[in-house]
């Protein structure tokens, strides 16, 4: 019986990464993340592009940017990091250019739960580019494609605006603890899974840092 369950979960997971390979696939055809706003075109020309959200592998991750600045256990956040094989939820911080950090998210569920058993290992839930400066944002007004959602932080709140692809801005609207952030300023783009990509029996999961 235990075999079985074993067998039929193997099974599900590999209909799960074929069908999200499929999906990457037609993004590549039509275009991932096609919505980018102007002057905020970084995808296409990304080193990080091939990586893919639910499908690329922590492995994957450390193959194509290296080692990063810095690793974090977000479930451990203050314990030094142990490890890609025991660190429960990897967030890898690379410096991409003198403007802009990346943040790869990674871990077994991304937040999402399902009928089947997580990840068998850690996978990017989202790419995430953070400005290293004040970005105003209050010229840059997001096309319909964008779905506003607002959202309380622990530590601070954002708009965030959010397309069918995955592709996301978050402004401020308030001020954060620390830095020169105020209202109206970019607190990152998210680069994650597609609504398409999301069908597989997924739901969203309240976030921990999500206070509303």
């Amino acid at each position: 019986m235990l075999k079985a369950r074993k067998a039929i979960t193997s099974l599900f997971l590999v209909c799960q990464s074929l069908f999200l390979l499929s999906q990457t696939t037609e993004h590549a055809r039509r275009g991932r993340y096609s919505n980018e706003l102007p002057k905020l075109q970084f995808y296409e020309k990304a080193k990080w592009k091939t990586l893919i959200p639910l499908v690329s592998f922590i492995s994957d991750v450390r193959r194509i940017l290296g080692q990063p600045k810095e690793a974090t256990d977000i479930a451990h956040y203050f314990n030094p990091y142990p490890g890609d094989d025991k660190a429960v939820t990897p967030l890898f911080i690379y410096s991409m250019d003198s403007d802009w950090e990346i943040f790869v998210y990674l871990g077994k569920d991304c937040g999402y739960q399902s009928s089947s058993a997580p990840f068998p290992e850690n996978r990017i839930c989202t790419i995430e580019l953070l400005p290293k400066k004040r970005l105003s944002f209050r010229d840059r007004p997001c096309p319909a494609v964008f779905v506003k959602r607002h959202v309380n932080g622990a530590d601070a709140a954002w708009d965030e605006y959010r397309d069918s692809e995955g592709l996301a801005y978050e402004v401020y609207t308030t001020r954060t603890p620390y830095g020169s952030k105020v209202p109206g300023d970019l607190n990152r783009i998210v680069y994650g899974p597609s609504e398409e990509e999301l069908k597989l029996n997924m739901t969203r999961k309240k976030s921990p840092f999500d206070l509303d």
